[in-house]
């Protein structure tokens, strides 16, 4: 607290002081010194007089005693920091210290002056000013959020004026919470979006694969009769760059936000993008025969119809518990889509080459896994 407000008449109380801080806050919370006191946890027969003791800073106010009247207040407790910035003196030194500690300084724009956070603080750190353009383009929102209009009566312009000092005295804890809210309005949205895709992809599944087994049943049984199996993990991730190559859009992860931990997907294909697409028949059965193949070696994997945004893919997963026999796959996921687009530009083979010597010493040998050892 200032030692003028220390030592002057115990009803004077300059605007800057705590006391005067805590008395417009009460007024503009509608409540009554007893009011604000029972609020602390004073007894009803003290509750008035020790608020009037704090307000006319007659009565220095501890830690706890601020804590509680800013809990009973809902405002951030640094609202009350002690520090009487009405007089001009003591407002420059308060500019002063925020240059020292936050890098705040004039500068001069076509003859006027404004201040700005950059620069170095005494300190020597360095001063981003984007951790401050949040701020100041918040109070700058609500600034002119409650700027009075000409058409505005006088009752409209208290409030505005109401709504803006309240704003300001419960900042930043209003925007903590306001955060808050909307990101729990975010994951609601999220859950409730979750629910409805896995809803359709159950509704639809049935549908679909009929869909699917009807479109690839004769171009499977053929590749079936030219397909080699295939017996480590190594030559599977070799038929996926054959798919990207080829230009079919196959990913290795699952469309959807939803954890399942009991499971590892390893690919999905959305499944428009395979249904009436004539190139799609060369390729995709020779992924089939693949995951045939992985099956027949005790690998459980299954195809499962998933859905995002009513858009449905078949995603192909398997236990958790065996997931480290396709772990390669979405490890050097990023290899594998550099050679399949060198493969489709056309790049010369030595080029080519040099990649994928690369991505065999990351899979091959020690790396990879050999399913007829299974």
């Amino acid at each position: 607290m200032s030692n003028i407000a220390k030592n002057r008449d115990d009803h004077w109380s300059p605007d800057g002081s705590i006391g005067s801080k805590i008395k417009r806050i009460r007024e503009l919370r509608g409540l009554t010194q007893k009011q604000l006191g029972l609020r602390c946890g004073y007894s009803p027969s003290t509750a008035d007089v020790r608020i009037a003791q704090y307000e006319k800073n007659k009565k220095m106010s501890r830690e706890k005693a601020l804590n509680d009247i800013a809990s009973a207040l809902n405002v951030d407790k640094s609202v009350f920091f002690d520090f009487d910035l009405c007089p001009a003196d003591c407002m420059y030194h308060a500019l002063f210290d925020l240059e020292d500690y936050h890098g705040l300084h004039p500068v001069q724009i076509d003859g006027k002056y404004y201040l700005e956070f950059s620069g170095q603080t005494s300190y020597g750190t360095e001063v981003n000013p984007d951790n401050y353009r949040g701020f100041l383009q918040k109070w700058d929102e609500m600034r002119q959020k409650h700027a009075p209009n000409e058409s505005d009566s006088s009752e409209e312009r208290k409030n505005k004026a109401r709504n803006y000092n309240l704003w300001r005295i419960e900042y930043p804890s209003n925007e903590a919470a306001a955060n808050s809210r909307h990101l729990d309005n975010l994951l609601k949205m999220d859950r409730l979006q979750a629910e409805i895709d896995e809803t359709y992809a159950d509704m639809m599944s049935e549908q679909e694969f009929l869909k699917l087994d009807s479109t690839f049943s004769e171009s499977l049984v053929m590749a079936r009769e030219s397909c080699t199996k295939i017996t480590k993990e190594s030559e599977f991730i070799y038929l996926l760059i054959e798919l990207l190559a080829a230009g079919i859009d196959v990913k290795p992860y699952k469309p959807t936000e939803k954890i399942d931990y009991d499971h590892f997907y390893i690919v999905y294909f959305k499944t428009d993008n395979l249904i009436g697409n004539e190139n799609v028949k060369t390729y995709f059965p020779r992924f089939l025969c693949a995951i045939e193949s992985m099956l027949e070696y005790g690998l459980n994997i299954e195809r499962i119809i998933m859905s995002k945004d009513k858009e449905l893919y078949v995603s192909y997963r398997i236990d958790s518990s065996q997931s480290n026999y396709v772990s390669n796959v979405p490890r050097y996921w990023k290899d594998m889509e550099q050679i399949a687009e060198f493969q489709r530009d056309g790049l010369p083979e030595w080029r080519i080459k040099e990649f994928d010597d690369e991505l065999k010493a990351k899979i091959c040998g020690d790396n990879d896994v050999i399913y007829t050892e299974m």
